[in-house]
């Protein structure tokens, strides 16, 4: 009893101490419980794209339940810190370490009522707010976010589980520490790093590689591959650089005849102290940054460039799909027109088009004149492995292009991205061999107005012929060498496109079935309709990114915070020694401030620096998606890094303050 009336004024008296540690609870809570509140709501199934959402939110929910507890244990140990002092106290006093640690349950224990009560409340009103943003961004009509009661009982037992944890941790800390350790606790910084040539070469050497490695990534399979070993490089070789090399660097600094002046002398002694006991915190900053700027970049670049890739997908409003039809594409463009005047539909911009796509290639290595297809195909992060696409001179015609020069059954006409960037086709190709047949380039187009674009993970090229047969003998040579083992043939197919008013889709739908029966060589869809697909599909992924994007940067503002009052207790001190010894006041105050601008800009400087060096990788991932408008990525990492950066600088005002109270106090 006298345990937990002692626990209870602990946690009234000392409110100050535990509120940095209840407020990470509470907040992490909230975080956990927006995404299993989500992820288990029946409201989810009631949208489009429900299941795929359902299961992104059960990756983001295991995540942010690894990151939670990392942060809790960060948190209760500095609670543990500057609680030192009391529990050697009680020590002294007589009230034995098995009491010191039942208070310290039961203080955990109150401390978990509290997060699970003020954290279910504030997480669900922030869960519908949230839910309302999510179904808004993909065009959904249900917005009652239904609360699943197994939601909080999950949270509230993975909670359980982490206070579990900091139990034991508390507990271990508290039995092996002996009363003077626990008195002396408070006074002591961080433990301090090995700074030798060693270490902060191996920094350098870490940063290098996981740049190179992100740097030199030539396709998006490549890039996802790549993506993880870069990563954990560039983390290991941020924590040797704070840890070791701002060390070495400072150490050297000591070493200069300059380092007597006294301002030198201050701003440099004081820096090294600040590396050496915050070495790791300033790298547990960088990487949450560096992880929020990865995470919203992608995650917002894939949903806003998802418009671009269906429009490049469905350039009219609808299409007929047809393979392995008995109807010529004038035929199928004829009957079209001849099924939306009889329903009284208005259809525009009809056209037909010959082709068949997402054809292997894998090129020999020849001199830049010859494309010429080997027999075998190679893997996907292979540079010479290409998707190609066969189309006839007409269909571009019929599509708009106009102007394209005439060609016999020998010639041919190329484009796409790998024709006109690639520097190896866009010069000189005159020669492409493919299986078998040797076809002379009569030109490489720059640009092709109107024609449906796959989305390809390799380089990808589009082969124009004379006409249909000779589109056809050319798609018989590959059957006859790639599929002769597989036991199928890829067949021609005829797109038919045209535009039609949102308000005659459901009459063309019933024309078509009309029309065409229960035919499977035909399909009708809709670029709207696709577009509301991908949406509901990526806005499940986004919206993940969102969430995460959130919880890091808040985990970084936690830290941050923390640090703010450590250093702020141990300064104090320091610089009421420097005051007694003879500096001003506003000597003290200018030295103040410069190192803390200091240690609170480096971490965003070098996550900038991070950014830039993973920026053609994360170029790379976002291909994936079908996304290759560069300057959309480019600018969405500017507007987020100066979003990140104003954010980072209202919260370095506003945890200074606090800086600034403790050592002027």
């Amino acid at each position: 009893m006298l345990s937990f009336k002692l626990a209870t004024r602990n946690l009234k008296k000392g409110f100050k101490s535990f509120a940095p540690f209840l407020m990470a609870c509470i907040t992490m809570f909230v975080m956990i419980f927006v995404t299993a509140s989500i992820a288990l709501s029946p409201s989810i199934d009631k949208l489009r794209g429900g299941a795929a959402l359902s299961e992104v939110m059960s990756f983001a929910l295991v995540v942010l339940a690894i990151f939670s507890v990392l942060i809790l244990i960060y948190s209760y140990r500095f609670l543990q810190l500057q609680r030192s002092r009391e529990f050697g106290l009680y020590d002294i006093l007589g009230f034995g370490k098995t009491r010191i640690a039942g208070v310290a349950f039961l203080e955990l224990l109150l401390s978990y009522l509290i997060t699970v009560v003020v954290g279910s409340i504030c997480g669900i009103a922030f869960s519908k707010f949230l839910y309302l943003i999510f179904v808004n961004m993909i065009g959904g009509n249900y917005f009652n976010l239904e609360i699943n009661p197994s939601s909080i009982l999950l949270v509230a037992a993975l909670y359980l589980i982490f206070f579990i944890i900091l139990m034991f941790i508390g507990m271990w800390i508290i039995w092996r520490s002996s009363s003077l350790d626990l008195l002396r606790e408070e006074s002591k910084g961080e433990k301090e790093p090995k700074a030798n040539i060693f270490l902060a070469g191996l920094a350098v050497i870490l940063l290098a590689i996981g740049y190179y490695i992100a740097l030199s990534v030539d396709n998006p399979i490549s890039a996802l591959t790549n993506f993880f070993i870069a990563v954990l490089l560039v983390i290991f070789g941020t924590y040797f650089f704070y840890v070791s090399f701002t060390v070495w660097y400072l150490k050297r600094k000591k070493k200069r005849a300059s380092y007597y002046k006294p301002h030198n002398f201050i701003t440099t002694s004081s820096m090294l102290y600040r590396m050496k006991a915050n070495a790791v915190g300033l790298g547990n900053i960088t990487i949450l940054l560096s992880m929020t700027i990865v995470t919203v970049v992608v995650s917002l670049g894939v949903f806003i460039g998802t418009e671009n890739v269906v429009q490049t997908q469905y350039p009219r409003e609808a299409q007929i799909f047809s393979v392995d039809t008995q109807e010529t594409p004038d035929q199928l463009r004829q009957t079209t027109q001849k099924m939306a005047t009889a329903h009284g539909i208005k259809i525009s911009h009809l056209s037909s088009i010959y082709m068949a796509s997402s054809l292997s290639a894998q090129r020999k290595a020849s001199s830049n004149d010859q494309f010429i297809t080997s027999n075998e195909l190679g893997s996907m992060i292979d540079k010479n492995n290409y998707t190609v696409t066969l189309t006839t001179r007409d269909s571009l015609e019929a599509i708009g292009n106009k102007d394209l020069p005439a060609l016999d059954d020998q010639e041919i006409l190329l484009t796409g991205s790998s024709a006109s960037k690639d520097g190896s086709l866009a010069t000189g190709l005159k020669t492409v061999h493919w299986y078998g047949k040797d076809y002379q380039v009569k030109d490489i187009l720059k640009d092709v107005k109107n024609f449906p674009e796959d989305v390809s993970l390799t380089n990808s090229m589009m082969i124009i012929f004379a006409n249909n047969q000779a589109l056809e003998k050319a798609l018989d040579n590959y059957n006859n060498v790639i599929n002769k083992d597989q036991g199928y043939s890829q067949s021609p197919m005829t797109l038919t496109l045209f535009d039609l008013p949102a308000a005659d889709k459901k009459a063309m739908n019933k024309a078509f079935k009309q029309t065409f029966g229960a035919d499977n060589n035909l399909s009708l869809s809709y670029r709207s309709e696709a577009l509301q697909d991908q949406r509901a599909q990526i806005g499940g992924f986004v919206f993940v990114g969102f969430v995460l994007g959130m919880s890091f940067i808040l985990g970084a503002a936690l830290i941050i915070y923390y640090k703010q009052l450590s250093e702020g207790a141990q300064d104090k001190r320091s610089f009421k020694i420097l005051q007694e010894v003879g500096l001003s006041k506003d000597e003290v105050q200018k030295t103040i401030k410069s190192q803390v601008r200091m240690i609170f800009f480096l971490p965003l400087v070098i996550t900038i620096l991070h950014y830039a060096g993973a920026y053609l990788m994360i170029e790379k991932i976002v291909m994936l998606f079908g996304i290759t408008n560069r300057s959309l990525i480019f600018m969405i990492g500017l507007a987020t890094i100066a979003l990140l950066a104003a954010i980072y600088y209202l919260i370095y005002k506003a945890t200074s303050r606090v800086y600034y109270h403790i050592v002027e106090r």
